[in-house]
């Protein structure tokens, strides 16, 4: 499983204050450096979105290896801080309800077996557990492919949804490729699930194409050229992306920081569109200036404020680039309202 970096950061009372996470148990919160969160002001604290992409990276990983009890003491905290988004907070506390309403059997004794058995498998690889993991369950549970692809129709929670696909690309049942790509061509799914469909599909060895409504059109992509990591898009889309890090890492490293996965996000949500062919078509000396808008997109969203003409200046965008800076500029805009509403 991909890992974060350790440092991570959130607002208390006002303050943006560093932190670093050591360790997660069921007592959480987990231990920090430099701040403790105590029960009487933890309404005073908002999570920053990296601090949120960690935790729900962490849920998942306690959720797949049913882990649940100490799965409900991270969203018990969760539920009592603010993500700063009113649907992350919902989801949370929708999914904090779901596991309490399971057997105590389920929610205690299985997780600390699951923990056990991790810690004295370490040295195998967590895709090789998870895989060994979902394959019993699938062996002594026939029904068990059946119950998570019902959950991906009846779950209006995106975790939980993110959740079933991650199992269902674990498991050798024949039937999961072909409901996947039913589900994906009939039903209205936020973009980062769409990719996500397809990413497993291509990993199950399904080629061919497949249509679906994604930003306001029918695209049609092929499964097997679908990107199986950010490695794999277009060398120019992440010349974009190297550009802004190598401007940004000296001065603002927590920038450089959030470039990563919001670029990351960015190029999921779009691929497969005609905006997406265009971009991928990107001429080498628009580089800069999707990097001078994609740095005043982050800053904003980061900081509050942004300069222009500062970024312009140091990107060197001349008359002839404004009206390229200005689209993309517009593009991110667009991206950050409909995939991050109210953030």
């Amino acid at each position: 499983m991909r890992r974060f970096p350790a440092a991570e950061f959130c607002i208390l009372s006002g303050k943006t204050i560093p932190f670093r996470i050591r360790s997660h148990t069921a007592g959480f919160p987990a231990r920090r450096e430099g701040i403790s969160i105590s029960e009487q002001n933890r309404e005073n604290v908002i999570l920053f979105p990296k601090t949120i992409d960690y935790y729900q990276i962490e849920l998942t990983r306690l959720l797949e290896t049913e882990r649940y009890g100490e799965a409900i003491g991270l969203l018990r905290f969760l539920s009592s801080v603010d993500s700063g988004d009113e649907r992350t907070n919902e989801e949370w506390r929708a999914l904090l309800e779901w596991l309490q309403t399971l057997e105590p059997a389920e929610t205690g004794e299985a997780g600390r077996a699951a923990s056990i058995a991790e810690e004295e498998e370490e040295d195998i690889s967590e895709d090789v557990l998870r895989k060994r993991h979902f394959a019993e369950r699938s062996r002594t549970d026939a029904e068990y492919a059946g119950k998570l692809l019902d959950m991906l129709d009846r779950e209006p929670s995106l975790a939980k949804q993110a959740l079933a696909l991650e199992q269902l690309s674990m498991l050798e049942d024949e039937g999961v490729a072909r409901a996947l790509r039913a589900w994906l061509a009939k039903t209205p799914l936020p973009s980062m699930i769409q990719f996500k469909v397809l990413q497993i599909l291509k990993q199950r060895g399904e080629e061919g194409s497949v249509s679906f409504p994604r930003m306001g059109e029918e695209v049609t992509v092929d499964i097997q050229d679908t990107p199986a990591s950010f490695d794999e898009f277009p060398d120019v889309l992440g010349e974009v992306l190297d550009r802004i890090v190598r401007a940004s890492e000296i001065k603002q490293p927590t920038l450089a920081y959030f470039a990563r996965q919001t670029w990351h996000e960015f190029l999921a949500a779009v691929y497969g569109t005609s905006f997406y062919r265009q971009l991928a078509a990107m001429e080498p000396e628009h580089v800069d200036a999707w990097a001078a808008a994609f740095q005043l997109f982050l800053e904003r969203a980061t900081f509050g404020t942004a300069s222009e003409d500062e970024a312009l200046e140091q990107y060197g965008i001349t008359e002839e680039l404004r009206f390229v800076w200005q689209r993309a500029s517009e593009r991110l805009e667009e991206f950050m309202k409909k995939e991050f509403p109210g953030r």
